[in-house]
């Protein structure tokens, strides 16, 4: 069998020569105009125009420049050179469309804060009245109102005589007069209701209760290669609102997840500005935690993160169940769809938003002060006998008793973000563009350390005819950051603030750095000056991505579309690193060294597929089938030299080190994906609903046997609010019931050299009369067997609308079982190691969410938005009966807490237990086992008890417990919008609950003599034990630790991880058209957020969000800050 690679590459050189002359094609004609605008909610923005006889295509102009929104609909069925009258009087801009847009229906519909978009066609003619008689009744005038099911008025609602010209509209507070004949007929009509006819005979009072007709159940979502209606969906669709989300400012599209969709657990991993949140959905899948495929646009990414300006966003869907098997073996992760902004049709529209804030810590933990900390040390030897230490001997070292530096306000700071977004947008009948630049940077709440980014996109589509369409979507992005180590336990800058003395200032007066007095270096003395380990950095990671996505649309046939779709991606690394010499420690670094690589990554995607949609009566066919293939290659180099006599910045150069240059590295890899995938929908009157999915994937990445393997899913669904028997029930306006089932893939942690190892070059002496022999040798060990992880997943699923769908809610069960695991293991000694398939881990659980929109008021408006998620995980089965991870998690490494067990979560905590502090001598005495033996004979009152689990009469590992995990059993996120006038406000909140931290931070920060240290400690220590103070779980202090307080694998060091952030709240405000229309503005806001405003969490260290890329761990991770931000939103 020919290598899947080469075969890839051999048959698709044509396709790399189609794609460049597409892109040509589109660079070409993509440069015609089109439009986008930044608006408010069209239910609360107001506007009062008066028109006669006027083009309704010019009145919507006039709506434009009165109001910040900009008006799209669909040429082809809407005629906009109808001729129509209007006095509307400080109206809602939603009232005004609705009143001109009688004799349609379908809907009205915000599509974000620049768009309204008018989804309407022409209603069925009405049967004409019959001809009136010479002599007819006597006019009546009839007066009344109109109003919803809820009891609240409908402005603007067209009144008309059946079968005539005459007619009116509703004012402000739904009322109507009109002048009428008693045998006419009265046809009300509004958008978004269903109309309604009542006779006039001889009424004087008619009041009206229109409707609603559901037009939210024709939402289109997007889904794997294509759109459905939500009405007939019967996956597990989840979609992210991003209703002011403009307002606030992200580093990364992970972060505008987080709480935002039910299932998509974001775990932030700490507050370094370079940091990467990861992403789960449905739980961590497997032992290497399956993380989403990401599609935007086409363009995929996987493995891997998408660097796309978060302000270009249109939406956000995300493929939570096996609807995501159209993705096969990248999907068992779920799948986040991201769609970009395209340009609308109108005149060209320029919107500017610049943002500026400031951040700080919101907590901050607070070292001893120098006199705590020399009475401390001083308590710490008195209670182990031993003399005290000449550095806290006030008689000795007075200057040691005097407080100089508080070193965590030295280390931190407040530091700056700026965020500008440039957008512009146009169109008209036939293409449509829309570009934008963005610009942001923030500075890190620790020294020196900082966020980067440039962003620039241009999309644009171009109708070449009736049939044929195309397009492209291009972006690049440059972002750069320098961070700094808080998750070591030796050299973390945050535990070098703890530990360095409160005595010493930053510099000497010389201007140079402070170093460590012999006095308090101890044992170790490496601990380096807290202000010159940030200060000191040089370091710099620029990466430079460069994503091309063309496209060409063609309809065949009535129904039929055919799309090729590319996606040409090219990401640019580099990265630099200075180390300087440190001469100040007690063990110093008397050698610099500079470190460059770079490298660089090409994806190619071309995706060929065809669509036909048909409708048989009452029978609607969606088929879609297609054929796509990927390669992806990496490669890159490394050096290192060392001894530069200079190191100011202009001399870090490797032509200035005089040094031995270390042996470069360099890496390439090549791999290749195939793939043939098939999708049926089918539903029968939009009551009864089937789909299935396939795909056939072949990769590079497994064992030749195994490179092709089959994924698919099926499922269902019953619109039971459609059946005849539930049109009584007027109150639910939406019931439906799901279920889904099918097998995906995995194989987003297997190396590309799992099935053939690299080469390295070694010698070996081999002969009866040994010679040494260069050659070649394999490292790592191959798997001829390996094959695909496979993904087993469930759901069964409830969506409900009440009142209207004014009050939506969605609810799912699912279970997904993750079998054949990857997992890397030591294949032997002298080898390393082997990538085998093998265990299984279940994940199951229930999702909410709840949406709630209030009726449109006059003036006030609000929509509350809710979701819950509880997770349950499990080791099924494992090779051997448990695995540890080869992780050093805690300081000097001396604790390692996790294990992975069947019958357990994943990445558990497995721990001795503790039974609070022993109170009394007598305590520890009668602390026996069942022969007599003191438990823990060396414990001292104020010491910690530990509980003998197995009975042995000792405590030792075979104690040790599984107390809980750093994964959260809760997530959840609630959102409250609400408008009144032209203010509007946003509270976010996200919280997780059920899940444990791991606290080693005490190991150092409460531990007076645990690494033969003399370092300060945190003033936590203040409240250890002593007889007085009896109430806390600080054990004594110290300078030994017989005991293993500190030393033992316990319960001491996991703390309750739950939290719940007030994570952001925004207030805004919009400026009136008429007093911007002069200035020719289409409008104006400005606003101010504030971003983890409150956080309340039970958690002692720095901060909750300590991330789950070290099993929850905190040796004092960088924490989340504290931001507020003012910005403004200006539209042209």
């Amino acid at each position: 069998m020919r290598n899947l690679y080469q075969l890839i590459s051999t048959n698709n050189i044509y396709s790399k020569l189609q794609a460049l002359l597409m892109m040509l094609l589109i660079v070409t004609i993509s440069t015609t105009p089109s439009y986008s605008a930044e608006g408010q909610n069209m239910n609360t923005v107001r506007i009062s125009l008066t028109v006669k006889n006027e083009r309704i295509k010019n009145v919507f102009k006039l709506i434009e420049q009165k109001s910040s929104f900009k008006i799209g609909y669909n040429s082809s069925v809407f005629n906009s050179e109808r001729m129509v009258s209007l006095n509307a009087n400080n109206q809602p801009v939603v009232s005004v469309l609705k009143q001109l847009l009688a004799g349609y229906e379908g809907s009205v519909q915000q599509v974000d804060e620049q768009h309204i978009l008018l989804k309407v066609e022409l209603q069925k003619p009405v049967e004409p009245a019959q001809p009136r008689q010479s002599q007819s009744a006597a006019a009546i005038r009839v007066t009344g109102s109109v109003k919803d099911e809820e009891g609240l008025p409908l402005i603007g609602v067209s009144v008309a005589v059946k079968g005539t010209s005459k007619g009116t509209t509703t004012n402000d507070n739904g009322q109507f007069e009109l002048n009428v004949e008693p045998t006419d007929i009265l046809v009300f009509q509004y958008i978004g209701f269903n109309s309604q006819e009542v006779a006039v005979k001889n009424q004087t009072t008619i009041d009206v209760v229109l409707k609603a007709n559901n037009q939210s159940l024709r939402e289109v979502v997007v889904v794997g290669y294509g759109t459905q209606s939500r009405s007939t969906l019967t996956g597990a669709v989840g979609t992210v609102g991003l209703d002011k989300l403009t307002s606030r400012s992200f580093r990364n599209v992970q972060e505008a997840l987080q709480g935002k969709a039910a299932g998509v657990t974001v775990n932030n991993n700490g507050g370094d500005p370079t940091a990467t949140p990861q992403v789960n959905i449905r739980g961590l899948g497997g032992i290497n935690g399956e993380q989403p495929l990401y599609v935007i646009d086409g363009s995929v990414f996987y493995p891997g993160t998408p660097t796309t300006n978060p302000n270009d966003i249109e939406s956000i869907s995300v493929l939570k169940d096996a609807s995501a098997a159209i993705y096969g073996s990248r999907a068992s992760g779920g799948v986040v769809l991201i769609t970009t902004k395209k340009g609308t049709k109108g005149k060209l529209s320029i919107n500017f938003d610049a943002k500026y804030g400031i951040e700080n810590a919101w907590r901050m933990l607070q070292p001893l002060n120098a006199k705590e900390y020399a009475d401390v040390y001083n308590t710490a030897t008195d209670a182990a006998g031993r003399d005290r230490l000449p550095a806290f001997d006030a008689t000795l070292y007075p200057d040691g008793q005097i407080t100089r530096t508080n070193w965590m306000d030295e280390i931190f700071r407040t530091g700056q973000m700026q965020d500008y977004n440039l957008g512009l947008s146009s169109g008209n009948d036939n293409s449509n563009f829309y570009m934008s630049f963005n610009y942001r940077k923030g500075q890190g709440i620790l020294l020196n350390t900082f966020s980067e980014r440039y962003a620039y996109r241009i999309n644009s589509d171009h109708k070449v005819n009736k049939w044929l369409k195309v397009g492209e979507n291009l972006s690049f992005s440059n972002t750069n950051g320098r961070g700094t180590n808080t998750f070591s336990g030796y050299t973390g800058a945050i535990q070098a603030a703890i530990f360095y003395p409160p005595s010493i200032t930053p510099r000497t007066a010389t201007g140079a750095y402070s170093g460590l007095p012999v006095e308090y270096a101890g044992s170790y003395g490496d601990v380096v000056n807290p202000v010159a380990n940030l200060e000191r950095i040089d370091s710099s990671n620029p990466i430079n991505t460069i994503i091309a996505n063309p496209y060409l649309e063609a309809t065949l046939l009535p129904g039929l579309k055919f799309r090729s779709n590319y996606s040409i991606t090219k990401v640019f690394n580099y990265y630099k690193n200075f180390s300087p010499i440190v001469p100040e420690v007690g063990k110093p670094v008397l050698t610099n060294t500079l470190s460059e690589a770079s490298g660089n990554e090409n994806r190619f995607l071309a995706e060929q597929t065809l669509n036909y949609t048909k409708t048989f009566g009452k029978h609607n066919f969606d088929v879609l089938g297609g054929y796509t293939y990927q390669k992806n290659s990496t490669q890159g180099l490394s050096a290192s030299l060392s001894g530069f006599g200079n190191e100011d910045p202009l001399f870090r150069y490797f032509v200035n080190g005089t040094g031995d240059l270390i042996k470069p590295g360099d890496y390439r890899t090549e791999e290749a994906l195939i793939s043939y995938l098939a999708r049926v929908n089918y539903n029968y009157d939009g009551k009864y609903l089937l789909s299935l999915t396939g795909r056939r994937d072949g990769t590079s990445l497994v064992a030749e046997q195994n490179r092709f393997q089959n994924f698919g899913s099926i499922s269902g669904g019953w619109v039971v609010s459609q059946e005849e028997f539930m049109q009584p029930v007027t109150w639910l306006s939406n019931l439906k019931v799901r279920a889904s089932y099918g097998v995906l893939g995995n194989l987003s942690s297997v190396s590309t050299t799992a099935v053939s190892p690299n080469l390295a070059s070694g010698s070996l002496y081999l002969g009866a009369d040994p010679t040494l022999l260069n050659g070649y040798y394999s490292y790592d060990r191959a798997n001829s067997n390996l094959t695909w992880a496979k993904s087993k997943q469930t759901d069964i699923g409830l969506d409900l609308g009440f009142l209207n769908e004014r009050i939506t809610l969605n609810a799912d069960y699912f279970i997904k079982n993750t079998e054949d695991m990857l997992m890397s293991i030591p294949a032997g000694i002298g080898l390393g190691n082997v990538w085998v398939n093998g265990g299984k881990v279940q994940d199951k659980g229930v999702e909410v969410s709840l949406t709630y929109n209030s009726a449109p008021g006059k003036d006030f408006h609000y929509s509350i938005n809710a979701n819950l998620s509880k997770l349950n995980n499990k080791v099924l089965s494992l090779p051997n009966d448990y695995l540890t991870t080869g992780s050093s998690p805690s300081v000097r490494g001396l604790l390692s807490p996790i294990r992975i067990q069947v019958g357990q979560p994943l990445y558990s905590y497995y721990s001795i237990k503790t039974d609070g502090l022993f109170q009394s001598q007598d305590e520890v005495d009668n602390y026996q086992s069942s022969n007599g033996t003191v438990i823990q004979p060396n414990a001292k009152p104020g010491d910690i008890k530990f509980v003998d689990y197995n009975n042995d009469g000792k405590i030792g590992d075979d104690d040790r417990q599984f107390l809980g995990s750093a994964y959260p059993d809760f997530t959840y996120g609630l959102s409250f919008n609400a408008s009144y006038k032209n203010f509007d406000l946003n509270i976010f909140l996200q919280g997780v609950q059920g899940n444990e931290l791991y606290n080693a931070l005490q190991y150092t920060s409460w531990n007076a003599g645990g690494l033969g240290q003399n370092y300060n400690l945190l003033n936590d220590v203040l409240d250890a034990w002593t007889p007085q103070n009896t109430n806390t779980n600080v054990p004594r202090i110290t300078a030994t630790d017989a005991n293993g307080n500190f030393g033992t694998n316990s319960d001491f060091y996991i703390q309750n991880g739950s939290y719940m952030r007030i994570k952001n709240v925004t207030l805004g405000y919009t400026f009136a058209p008429r007093v911007l229309s002069k200035a020719g503005i289409s409008s104006l806001r400005i606003y101010s957020s504030a971003n983890n405003l409150f956080t309340f969490t039970k958690y002692k260290g720095f901060d909750p969000e300590v991330g789950f890329d070290n099993y929850g761990i905190d040796v004092g991770r960088y924490p989340q800050s504290r931001a507020f931000i003012f910005g403004i939103n200006l539209t042209l």
